[in-house]
């Protein structure tokens, strides 16, 4: 075949085996001991079995809070005291003071001008309360948001520090494979090599061929007559079925690859004739065929 001819050439030397390194990784991921890292992934797994049974009662989770209603009553009741403690005898000396002011400009007690007086004060007051009722319910609204952030933090905190042992277990196991880690290695290895030695060898013979189709093809005629060789080796074999030989010329020791032109006859006699000097020659275009 052409291909055996492109091959005595030396044609086409991609590797056709796995390195040594990949060799090596292999034979380290064969004998990698995964026992702690399966026992532990197991153990994680019986336990997340465990944990999804009992999704809606996991003692140690918070999943509700809230607010302290009871802060917040409390806030409101202490800011409001403290306005009227400041609103009464703020209004005591308020009402004293206008008192004396409405004597000195001659209005009596019980007229009209001396009345409305009164009852502005009185207006003035009744303000200072609500807006201290206002003031109160904004502080206890502000106690009960603060407890509920609070509670909120403690949850999440506490929720956190329930998943902190599996959280360091997963760190300590980042540096340790498992049996399916090392096989899952261990196929990318054997994939990768396999398909670079499936392409080198696609190479090779793709190049071999080539190389046998060139060798011959570029040789339009030349001296085949078995008389003329020596050393005659089959190498291969043409489509055709015509053996193709290795050996040299009586007389040149460089080694070389053709037909014999003695058996090319036999086959294609058109490629086959004699030379001025008697022997026989052939057409290797059209021996080739």
């Amino acid at each position: 075949m052409a291909k055996s001819i492109g091959k005595v050439l030396g044609a086409g030397g991609a590797n056709t085996s796995r390195y040594g390194a990949e060799n090596e990784i292999l034979n380290y991921l064969n004998s990698y001991d995964t026992g702690v890292a399966d026992n532990t992934y197991k153990n994680m797994a019986n336990l997340g079995n465990q944990i999804s049974s009992r999704l809606n009662n996991r003692p140690g989770y918070i999943y509700s809070v809230s607010g302290s209603q009871e802060d917040a009553q409390r806030a409101e009741n202490a800011t409001y005291r403290n306005a009227v403690n400041k609103i009464n005898p703020q209004f005591a000396a308020m009402r004293r003071q206008l008192e004396t002011k409405l004597q000195n400009q001659g209005l009596s007690v019980g007229s009209e001008a001396y009345q409305n007086a009164m009852n502005s004060l009185d207006q003035q007051q009744a303000g200072a309360y609500e807006q201290a009722a206002y003031d109160s319910i904004s502080a206890g609204q502000n106690t009960y948001t603060n407890s509920l952030n609070n509670q909120i933090a403690a949850g999440n905190f506490q929720n956190s520090a329930q998943i902190l042992p599996v959280n360091e277990i997963l760190s300590l196991l980042q540096n340790s494979k498992s049996g399916y880690d090392v096989a899952m290695d261990k196929y990318d290895i054997a994939s990768q090599s396999d398909k670079r030695i499936s392409d080198n060898r696609q190479y090779n013979n793709q190049a071999q061929t080539k190389a046998g189709w060139n060798a011959l093809g570029s040789i339009v005629s030349m001296f085949s007559d078995e008389n003329l060789k020596q050393n005659i080796t089959e190498v291969g074999r043409l489509y055709n079925g015509l053996p193709v030989y290795l050996y040299n010329y009586v007389g040149d020791n460089t080694p070389r690859i053709g037909l014999l032109a003695q058996e090319v006859i036999y086959i294609n006699p058109d490629a086959v004739y004699i030379d001025s000097s008697g022997y026989l020659k052939v057409n290797y275009g059209l021996a080739c065929k």
